[in-house]
C-alpha cells in the first residue's frame, strides 16, 4: 500500500523567500511532507519535474464571471471559466456579490455561491456594498460568519446605482473594524467623471481614446487618496482594487509611510498593456476597462511598486465580452456604421489564464521580478491578504496541495485560438511568453496537464475565509 497519493520530485520549489530543489510528499490533498524522495516511501503517483519550477497555485483574488453589466453577461460561466483558470495555473478565484440598492448582501452572498457550485476550481465571495442603511450594517457580521469577509464598495458609477455614498463608506469602514471585516474600494472620483462624460458627450466627442481622456490619473489619485484618509479617521484597514497609475500609487506610498494598513492591487493589463491602442478606430473598444490603461510612465511605476512591495498582490480583474456584446449598445448612422461612444461599452478585459504566463516573461523573463516575487504578488499575499493561508497561497506541510508546476522554458503564443475564453479576440493577440504552466494540482488532483482541462464540473469547494 502507498504511503502518499503523488509525490512530486527533483523540483525547484518556490517558497516567499526563494526557492529550493525539494520534494513533496501529498495525501489526501493536503501536503504531507517536504524532504527527499528516498525517505517517503511509496506513492500512487510519481510526477518527475526536474528543472521546472514548482509554485503554489495561483490564487486570483479579482475576477467578474457571469457578471452582469449593462445586460451583458460574458461568455463564461464558472465552469468554463475553471478551465481558463486552470490552464493558467490558477486553482482558487474569489468573485463579488451583484449586489444593487435595496438587496440584502447575505441573500446576494448565497445566490453567488450557488452560481459558483460548478466550479471546478476552488472558490470563495467578496461582499459588495452599496449602501449602508441599518439593515446592511447588521448583516456584516453575518457575512463575517460565513467567511466572505472582504468587502468592495465603487465611489463611481452613480447613474448605475452601484456608488456607495461617503456617509455611508465610514459607516461601512467602522462596522467592518468591529466585525473582523476588511473594506476595498473602486477608487475613481466620480463627480470628475461624470463632467468628462457629459463635456464629451455635449462635442461629440466620444471615440473609444475618450473612455481614458475622461478619466485621467487625477480621478484615481483623488479618490485613492480620500479613501485612505477615510480609513485612517476610522483607524482601519483598507484594500484598494485594481491600482493603476503613478499618482495613485503615491498616495499609498505616503501611507505606507505612515505606516497605515493600508493595502493595493494592480491587474496584469495595467502592467501590460499601454492606452493608445485605445486610439485605434476599428479594435479600441476592446480594450475598454475601468478603470482605463495608462501610459507607458504608470505602467513601469507600477512595476516598481510590485518590487518595492507597495504593491502587494496582482490580479486579472477578468470580466470579458465577446465583439457582439460590446459592440451590442451602439447606434448607427445612415449607412450603418456604428457611431463610437465609450460610454456605451461593456468594460473589461481577460487576464486569468494569461497573468501567470505574462508575469513569467516580462517579470522573471525581463528582471523587473523574480520567482518568489511571483509566488508572493499571486499566491502568498492574496492568501494572507483575503484569509486564507496557510491553507492555501504556500508549500508547506498541512496547507491544501494547490501546485502549478512551470517550464520557464516552454513557450506559447497568446492568441484567441490558443486561449480558451471562446471569443473571437485577445487583447494579448500574438504576444510571445516564454514561461508556461505545465500542470496545475489542486488539493492533490491533477485538474490541467500540458494543455489538457481534467476537472469534472462542481469539483470546486467554496472557502470559508477569516482575516
Amino acid at each position: 500500500m502507498s504511503n502518499f497519493d503523488m509525490i512530486i520530485k527533483n523540483g525547484l520549489v518556490v517558497s516567499p523567500a526563494g526557492f529550493s530543489q525539494t520534494d513533496i510528499a501529498i495525501k489526501n490533498g493536503k501536503i504531507a511532507a517536504l524532504g527527499k524522495l528516498d525517505d517517503f516511501g511509496e506513492a500512487a503517483k510519481v510526477i518527475d519535474a526536474n528543472g521546472k519550477y514548482v509554485m503554489p497555485g495561483i490564487i486570483d483574488g479579482h475576477v467578474h464571471i457571469a457578471a452582469p453589466f449593462m445586460g451583458c453577461t460574458g461568455p463564461l460561466d464558472f465552469y468554463s471559466a475553471s478551465k481558463a483558470a486552470a490552464l493558467g495555473g490558477v486553482t482558487t478565484i474569489i468573485d463579488f456579490t451583484n449586489t444593487m440598492p435595496g438587496d440584502s448582501v447575505l441573500k446576494k452572498i448565497e445566490d453567488r455561491k450557488k452560481e459558483m457550485q460548478i466550479a471546478a476550481i476552488d472558490y470563495s465571495i467578496h461582499a459588495k456594498i452599496v449602501e449602508a442603511n441599518a439593515e446592511i450594517l447588521s448583516e456584516i457580521k453575518d457575512i463575517v460568519s460565513l467567511g466572505c469577509p472582504t468587502l468592495k464598495m465603487f465611489t463611481t458609477y452613480r447613474r448605475a446605482g452601484v456608488m456607495i455614498n461617503d456617509e455611508d463608506i465610514l459607516k461601512v469602514m467602522e462596522e467592518a473594524k468591529k466585525c473582523g471585516a476588511r473594506p476595498g474600494v473602486h477608487a475613481e472620483d466620480n463627480t470628475l467623471s461624470e463632467y468628462n462624460d457629459d463635456k464629451f458627450t455635449q462635442a461629440g466627442t466620444t471615440g473609444w481614446k475618450y473612455h481614458y481622456i475622461s478619466k485621467p490619473p487625477m480621478v484615481e489619485a483623488l479618490a485613492t487618496k480620500k479613501m485612505i484618509d477615510f480609513s485612517r479617521a476610522v483607524g482601519g484597514e483598507l484594500y484598494i482594487f485594481h491600482l493603476t497609475c503613478g499618482e495613485a500609487l503615491d498616495e499609498v506610498i505616503k501611507a505606507k509611510k505612515k505606516n497605515l494598513p493600508i493595502y493595493a492591487e494592480t491587474c496584469i493589463h495595467y502592467l501590460e498593456l499601454n492606452k493608445h491602442v485605445m486610439d485605434d478606430s476599428e479594435t479600441g473598444y476592446r480594450y475598454i476597462c475601468s478603470p482605463p490603461l495608462r501610459d507607458d510612465k504608470d505602467r513601469m511605476a507600477l512595476w516598481q511598486g510590485l518590487k518595492e512591495g507597495v504593491v502587494s498582490v496582482v490580479s486579472s480583474d477578468n470580466c470579458l465580452y465577446d465583439d457582439n456584446e460590446k459592440l451590442g449598445f451602439l447606434d448607427k448612422d445612415k449607412s450603418g456604421n456604428i457611431i463610437p461612444d465609450y460610454k456605451k461599452i461593456a468594460n473589461g478585459v481577460s487576464g486569468l489564464e494569461e497573468k501567470l504566463m505574462l508575469l513569467l516573461t516580462d517579470g522573471v523573463g525581463s528582471g523587473k521580478m523574480s520567482i518568489s516575487d511571483v509566488c508572493n504578488v499571486c499566491s502568498v499575499n492574496p492568501a494572507k491578504l483575503f484569509g486564507m493561508y496557510p491553507k492555501k497561497g504556500i508549500i508547506q506541510p498541512g496547507s491544501d496541495a494547490d501546485i502549478v508546476i512551470v517550464d520557464m522554458n516552454a513557450k506559447k503564443t497568446l492568441s484567441y485560438k490558443t486561449l480558451h475564453y471562446g471569443i473571437n479576440s485577445s487583447v494579448y493577440e500574438g504576444k510571445r511568453v516564454s514561461g508556461v504552466p505545465i500542470m496545475t494540482i489542486r488539493r492533490g488532483e491533477i485538474i490541467a496537464e500540458n494543455g489538457h482541462f481534467k476537472a469534472p464540473k462542481g469539483s470546486g469547494q467554496f472557502i470559508k475565509r477569516v482575516l
